[in-house]
């Protein structure tokens, strides 16, 4: 894998082609900690884009949620299982994907989300877990 600015390893797919000895060195626990840094930042990306802003996949994201008709457990359980589909569509690293909502800390302009997951690399898998904040029509993971 290629080197990013931040000196971590890089996961983009064009990065790893041209450098695939750079694979070499690593264990596949340190890659597995990697792909799941790589898969973070990408589920951010994913969850923060809206069909039709992209030409190749057009439904690709999550649709904007701001329906005033809709109550508030129905919004909930809406987003959870957008959320849980949109990753299981486009993103191909994760197996066995479970959304649940937490308490909003008392603000109610945010929503908060943990993502449960199984991520796997060659013999190894872990499970692993995402904390995401809906704040302001953003998604923004917290760990």
């Amino acid at each position: 894998m290629a080197m990013d600015n931040g000196g971590r390893l890089g996961s983009r797919l064009f990065e790893r082609l041209a450098a695939p000895h750079q694979f070499e060195g690593y264990s596949e626990e340190s890659l597995l900690g990697e792909v799941v840094v790589s898969i973070k930042r990408h589920l951010v990306d994913l969850l923060n884009s809206h069909p039709g802003n992209s030409a190749c996949v057009p439904e690709l994201g999550l649709l904007d949620f701001n329906d005033a008709t809709i109550g508030v457990l129905d919004l909930e359980r809406n987003i959870k299982q957008a959320i849980r589909h949109c990753i299981e569509c486009y993103e191909p690293r994760v197996q066995r994907v479970d959304v649940e909502s937490l308490p909003n800390s008392g603000d109610p302009l945010q929503l908060r989300f943990q993502v449960h997951a199984t991520v796997a690399l060659g013999k190894n898998s872990t499970q692993t877990t995402i904390d995401l904040l809906l704040n302001n029509k953003r998604y923004q993971c917290l760990n």
